[in-house]
């Protein structure tokens, strides 16, 4: 975790019981209404319901691409590290502790010798060459593999040259030496994303292509987290259970049922119904009405997520024409949306990098809402007065929030002769369009996998990532190289300073536009205790206990 007088400590995490406060270094994570910490004692058992907006595409750990999937994947593999959910700072998990060499290339890790699959069989050093090495190799296909990219041999297992990847060894059963190819400053805190976790290969294998689909059976999804899969009803509900051979720290409710919502409204609903414990998103618009509604329920989190529109650089009309970029940059008004659709929560997007992401740029000039100047560029695009200009299609995945969004901005452009047409799809279509470059203009908002700027930049915007999380198809081989020194910089200020520089390039080129840093309110019920939510936007299912 980076840590400096100059990159200050961050709030990343928000713990409820009853209500808790936490601040760091001028910035606060708060609820709506202060109360004072209880000091009850955790009750162990029940059912908790989670209220979910949209179903996850998947929870095989080599295609989570989403924050659903993730949600629930984490709780049912662990990975060799985790996070901290209070301060994200990296701790031992199935790996009990690890070594580096002198070089910086060489780690060895020390496997625990008490980690069991939810089948009740042991982990061992195999096992997670294995499912690494399944990652890794062409045939999976997966867009998340990029946390192996730096290990020695890995180009050559992800193109089909080999089988193995060459920088991963067996030292024994419960130990394993990993060779990178050059230091990396942010590879031990990547192993934290779920889609390195751990889960039994033979299991999957027999599973074939429905390993993590709604066909998954517990004898098909055989993890090491806290908690075991159970069922999940496509486009319903999922439902997880304690492990009670658990190595770590067990959970406390019994089941964790996370009910699948089509729309936020819905959801309300059902809280107010009683059927719920916690929504995880609300309706536009009704934020002050719901804190009112519900003053000792709400809290706000603060995450390292960042919205953006993203142009299709592949093709036209955004491919080679900085200029109409530009014009759609200045010509839309984030500010405005922030105020009159999302009730304040958010704030404006200063640049590629979340506010809350060490190595973030306060400082950074970007296009601000300018009609005057959307319309120079217009003209300099080669469309004066949006003259010759086809109709731009703007797409989005559909929830009520993107819809409003989506039509305001389509009115701001239309102010200045920007043609748009307003494409919704549901979130599984979307996300393999944004990904085989079939759309022109689209929405996103990226929550960074781990907290260091290396995953909110190189993963978004170099060219290896083409087609899987690099949706605009952007490149520049000069942040390319930019990228490579910040991974090999151990230094903290001379990697800030490295990442600063990108974010300018970044700018000047404008693949995307950085509209919102969100920020989001959350309900939970009056039963509901020890809750965490960290700043990458998870909730740890292993804290949270219910009174009766």
């Amino acid at each position: 975790m980076l840590n400096s007088k100059r990159y200050p400590s961050l709030v990343i995490a928000i713990i409820v019981s009853a209500a808790l406060i936490l601040t760091g270094c001028g910035l606060t994570t708060e609820p709506t209404k202060n109360t004072t910490l209880s000091a009850s004692i955790p009750v162990d058992g029940g059912l908790f319901r989670f209220g979910m907006i949209s179903s996850p595409t998947a929870l095989d750990p080599a295609f989570l691409v989403e924050v659903n999937g993730i949600e629930i994947a984490k709780e049912l593999y662990d990975g060799l590290i985790r996070y901290d959910p209070n301060t994200l700072e990296v701790k031992p998990a199935i790996a009990e502790k690890w070594d580096y060499s002198a070089d910086k290339k060489v780690l060895t890790f020390h496997i625990r010798k008490d980690v069991k699959f939810h089948d009740g069989t042991g982990v061992n050093a195999q096992d997670i060459l294995d499912v690494w090495n399944r990652l890794a190799a062409k045939a999976t296909v997966s867009p998340v593999a990029f946390p192996l990219e730096p290990i020695v041999g890995f180009a050559e297992v992800n193109s089909g040259a080999a089988q193995t990847i060459s920088g991963l060894k067996k030292i024994d059963d419960y130990t394993i030496e990993v060779t990178l190819k050059e230091k990396n400053a942010a590879f031990l805190t990547s192993l934290g994303h779920p889609t390195v976790s751990i889960y039994k290969l033979e299991a999957a294998k027999k599973a074939g292509q429905d390993f993590g689909t709604p066909a998954s059976t517990p004898e098909t999804i055989v993890g090491t987290g806290a908690f075991k899969f159970v069922k999940w009803n496509s486009d319903q509900d999922i439902t997880i259970e304690k492990f009670k051979d658990y190595y770590g720290t067990k959970a406390h409710v019994d089941q964790v049922v996370y009910r699948i919502f089509k729309d936020e409204s819905t959801a309300l609903n059902e809280f107010r119904a009683g059927t719920l414990d916690y929504v995880d998103l609300l309706p536009p618009g009704q934020s002050q009405a719901i804190i009112q509604e519900f003053p000792d329920q709400t809290i706000k989190t603060i995450t390292f997520t960042n919205e953006f529109i993203g142009f299709n650089l592949s093709k036209a009309p955004f491919k080679d024409n900085v200029y109409l970029r530009k014009a759609i940059a200045y010509a839309i008004d984030p500010q405005s949306v922030v105020d009159s659709i999302l009730s304040g929560l958010s704030t404006v997007s200063n640049g590629p990098l979340p506010i809350t992401m060490p190595g973030y740029d306060k400082d950074l000039i970007c296009p601000s809402f300018d009609q005057t100047k959307a319309k120079e560029y217009l003209a300099k695009a080669g469309y004066p007065e949006g003259k010759g200009l086809a109709p731009i299609q703007y797409a989005y995945n559909f929830n009520q929030t993107n819809q409003i969004i989506a039509e305001a901005f389509q009115s701001q452009l239309k102010e200045v002769g920007i043609p748009t047409e307003l494409k919704s799809m549901e979130w599984g279509s979307y996300i393999n369009a944004v990904q085989q470059g079939d759309t022109q203009m689209f929405r996103l908002a990226w929550g960074a996998d781990y907290p260091d700027p290396d995953n909110s930049l190189r993963v978004l915007y170099t060219k290896s990532q083409w087609g899987m999380n690099n949706n605009t198809f952007y490149s520049n081989p000069q942040v390319e190289t930019l990228m490579t020194q910040g991974l090999e910089e151990n230094d903290t200020l001379k990697r800030m300073a490295i990442y600063k520089t990108i974010q300018e390039k970044l700018v000047e080129d404008q693949p995307a536009i950085w509209t919102f840093n969100t920020t989001y309110l959350r309900l939970f019920g009056k039963n509901v205790h020890d809750l965490t939510i960290s700043a990458l936007d998870q909730k740890d299912m292993r804290t949270v206990w219910l009174s009766k």
